[in-house]
């Protein structure tokens, strides 16, 4: 974020992104999306549930509070247990699942998020692990109406099976969670689909890109321009057709496979053999 207009709030920095929405980051972990409307609010993702989120909530709006989760993330769902109704894709219910967030697995999560450097949130030695509550189902071409400001889902399979993007083509705002961020898109996972995929997602973006110029990532600082649309459906064209500009890279803290880092422009996708193309 810039440093203009940065509130810090229990910790959290909160920044006016446009007129009714404001942006809440979580300790450098990543970031979340209050909307507000005349009738209701709409939060988009919860973060890892390290903190207080519905306290900083609350500071913003006291009209009713509805979460919208762009994936199944740990880093973007955990926070689910502050509110009573929260949706998610089904295709990405599984990351969130008792069987998927073990107690070794939220302790890794926690001791490697506290290594990063961007890191500045409390000791998470003893942090509790809850898991959110029954979720709504959510699909494209759903609708949320906060009054004044509505949201349509668009379906963007790829960093996850269930990934989602909400776009508000009135005031031509895309909240975009993990599917475009300014960091590498991670498509390499056994949590992900593949780069075909994705590629297809991007290009129906691309069909409604007059309907939107500002895009909210879920990750990292500062909106991102359509012209990084642009230079992510390149970057895909070129990893599909293998003639992407390439470099292994070290993600052997997320994956035991060998992850290889396609860029192109502005943009770059960490993927690796098995996710590039659908089987």
């Amino acid at each position: 974020m810039d440093n203009l207009n940065v509130n810090i709030i229990n910790g959290y920095r909160t920044q006016k992104m446009a007129e009714n929405i404001y942006a809440i980051d979580e300790f450098g972990i990543d970031l979340m999306y209050l909307v507000l409307g005349q009738d209701k609010a709409m939060l988009v993702d919860t973060g890892a549930g390290i903190g207080k989120l519905k306290n900083v909530v609350e500071v913003f709006t006291e009209k009713p509070v509805f979460v919208v989760n762009t994936h199944g993330h740990m880093d973007h769902a955990m926070g689910n247990y502050e509110f009573p109704e929260c949706y998610m894709n089904e295709k990405d219910l599984f990351l969130i699942s008792p069987e998927y967030v073990t107690d070794e697995r939220w302790k890794d999560f926690c001791e490697k998020t506290v290594r990063e450097p961007y890191y500045d949130g409390p000791d998470l030695k003893n942090a509790n692990l809850r898991l959110p509550q029954k979720l709504k189902p959510v699909e494209g071409g759903n609708k949320f109406d906060l009054g004044g400001y509505q949201y349509e889902v668009l379906e963007t399979p790829g960093h996850t099976p269930g990934s989602i993007v909400l776009l508000d083509s009135e005031n031509r705002i895309l909240i975009a969670g993990d599917s475009i961020v300014s960091t590498p898109i991670l498509i390499f996972n056994d949590y992900s689909t593949t780069v075909e995929e994705y590629h297809k997602g991007l290009l129906k973006l691309l069909e409604r890109e007059n309907e939107f110029d500002l895009i909210l990532p879920g990750h990292f600082l500062r909106p991102i321009g359509k012209t990084y649309l642009y230079d992510l459906i390149k970057c895909a064209e070129k990893i599909l057709d293998g003639t992407v500009e390439s470099e292994i890279v070290d993600f052997s803290h997320m994956s035991s496979e060998k992850a290889i880092k396609g860029m192109y422009g502005n943009a770059s996708i960490v993927y690796n053999e098995k996710h590039i193309f659908n089987t």
